[in-house]
């Protein structure tokens, strides 16, 4: 089975990784915007996600998204539209869909809330991905999340 890392919201990215740990694929989100309000773009991620899975099963886990105290409210539905289309899209794709908590997933990776961090490490594991600019901690985190999903599975099965 593919595992697909996903670090959802209007600058996330995906990673795709095959069952032996082979990075398929790594690129950030579609989105589509009206003013300000910003939002995946379903119509473009639906057919790439097609295309990826080419017919295999595919986890995809998502890090699950939660309002924060200091958010505001155009901030909070910004992050609920942005789920809900992604969430939306992985179904309609045919994608088995796991959310796992930011603390969980860094946690185990030894991580905390420095993008940077999840930077490095993801350059450490995957030197040849495309993590070459500062803005890249979205693909990142993407990568790492797919990294952690496939470690558990290879626990839950020894």
């Amino acid at each position: 089975m593919l595992v697909m890392g996903v670090d959802p919201g209007v600058c996330g990215a995906l990673a795709l990784l095959d069952p032996s740990g082979e990075l398929l694929a790594l690129e950030d989100l579609p989105t589509i915007a009206d003013g300000k309000l910003r939002w995946i773009d379903a119509s473009v991620l639906l057919p790439r996600l097609l295309e990826l899975k080419a017919g295999r099963p595919v986890r995809a886990v998502v890090e699950r998204q939660q309002a924060m105290p200091a958010q505001g409210r155009s901030s909070c539905l910004t992050i609920g539209l942005a789920l809900g289309a992604l969430l939306a899209t992985l179904q309609a794709a045919g994608c088995a869909i796991e959310l796992v908590s930011a603390s969980s997933w860094k946690g185990a990776a030894g991580l905390g809330s420095d993008k940077s961090a999840s930077l490095d490490r993801a350059r450490l594991l995957y030197p040849l991905a495309s993590l070459d600019r500062q803005r890249d901690h979205n693909r990142a985190e993407a990568l790492l999340l797919a990294y952690y999903a496939q470690g558990r599975n290879r626990q839950a099965a020894a």
